[in-house]
């Protein structure tokens, strides 16, 4: 049996889910491919390993969709402040949202809070076929469709399929896309800990020599997510710790910022790679969020820029179908790519930067580091064009 969609998503994550509803909600009939079936049930008691930043223009698009206020009535932290500094040196810059008239920098989310809501609102909604443990096989593209058969024999056609479905996306390597690839040779650890003073809604970030160390706020005063980024063998070495001995490390890496560090949850890491597809589309295909692009997480923007895919995406082929035009012809997907390229590799060169920016470990760099960053805290006018940069202003 065929199924027909205007569009056809695979990947049912953050991403995928919410470009299914911006195109749902603009009456487009949309199908979510999923490989596995999402576990929405879980306790409060414990914080998702996996948080995000979230940044003004996201918080914007989940209203859009109708879907921020059960996001906000589980649990979510404001960051009003945040406080970045270097362990090579003395310099230290401090952003606050009430110095542009903002009421906080951005929110702390758990993905799953975010998943969870993404998804059982698709669940209700008319013009979304939700297929979870689905595994694409075959893909057959033409002048005029899309067809994708499944493992299980299933048959889906479209007019235009997305590829949401993550660094190893198997769209953007069935339609034979290349990607730039560099290998950070850096691991992140991340963890939710205890702490002895409370966080007071700020985002920290300390500079080592191997890698920034973050700690994110979250909804209790005195609990936090880090995330820690150093070599292979140093972040092994973290985990291989017993706890006590983690958050002895830990707060001295830290500088003691906030106090001792009590108690931590059991770790987990992954590798640090830069990825970004050399074509975001071909006739009928885009690719939007890790599917496309993968940036280092030392900022927090990756989720944010792959939401701001899907809005842009959702909008042009809503613009086109206005127009009478086909919303998977090449010329249409094209103003989606010109749209997104700038601001995506503006992204990752501004990592790349920060990354050797800050984990140079010469007396020069860090003498000139030291100087930069002290201009940069003195500067109400660069500090507010970050800030609104940040927020996506």
């Amino acid at each position: 049996m065929q199924n027909n969609f205007d569009v056809l998503i695979l990947g049912g994550g953050l991403v995928g889910l919410t470009v299914a509803h911006l195109c749902a909600n603009k009456r487009f009939n949309v199908a979510v491919i999923e490989q596995k079936t999402p576990d929405l049930t879980y306790s409060l008691d414990q914080y998702d390993l996996r948080c995000s930043a979230i940044s003004r223009k996201s918080q914007r698009i989940f209203e859009e969709i109708g879907i921020w206020n059960t996001i906000v009535t589980e649990r979510v932290s404001p960051y009003r402040s945040m406080v970045v500094w270097e362990a090579l040196g003395f310099s230290e810059i401090k952003f606050n949202a009430a110095e542009v008239g903002e009421p906080d920098l951005g929110l702390i989310i758990e993905n799953r809070t975010m998943i969870r809501a993404l998804w059982e609102a698709a669940k209700q909604h008319s013009n979304i076929t939700l297929q979870p443990a689905t595994q694409p096989k075959i893909l057959q593209m033409n002048n005029n469709e899309v067809l994708l058969e499944t493992e299980e024999q299933k048959l889906f056609q479209a007019n235009l399929i997305i590829g949401a479905d993550g660094a190893q996306s198997w769209l953007r390597k069935t339609a034979n896309i290349d990607v730039n690839v560099r290998d950070y040779h850096q691991y992140a650890l991340v963890a939710n800990v205890k702490t002895e003073f409370s966080h007071q809604e700020t985002a920290w970030q300390r500079f080592l020599s191997e890698g920034p160390l973050a700690f994110l706020p979250l909804s209790e005063p005195c609990m936090s997510s880090i995330v820690w980024t150093a070599t292979e063998e140093k972040i092994n070495a973290l985990m291989s710790l017993p706890e006590d001995e983690f958050c002895q490390t830990l707060a001295q890496a830290f500088d003691y910022r906030l106090g001792r560090i009590l108690a931590s949850s059991t770790g987990q890491c992954f590798p640090l790679k830069m990825l970004h597809a050399k074509q975001y589309i071909k006739e009928r295909l885009a690719l939007i969020g890790d599917a496309l692009h993968v940036i280092h997480p030392l900022a927090g923007q990756g989720v944010n820029l792959g939401l701001e895919d899907a809005f842009e995406l959702a909008e042009i082929i809503n613009t086109a179908r206005n127009n009478g035009s086909d919303i998977g012809d090449y010329l249409v997907l094209r103003k989606y790519e010109r749209a997104r390229k700038g601001a995506v590799a503006k992204m990752i060169f501004a990592m790349e930067f920060f990354k050797k920016t800050f984990t140079s470990q010469s007396f020069l760099n860090s003498s000139l580091r030291s100087f930069g960053i002290g201009i940069l805290n003195k500067s109400s006018y660069l500090k507010e064009k970050i800030i609104q940069e940040a927020l996506g202003l």
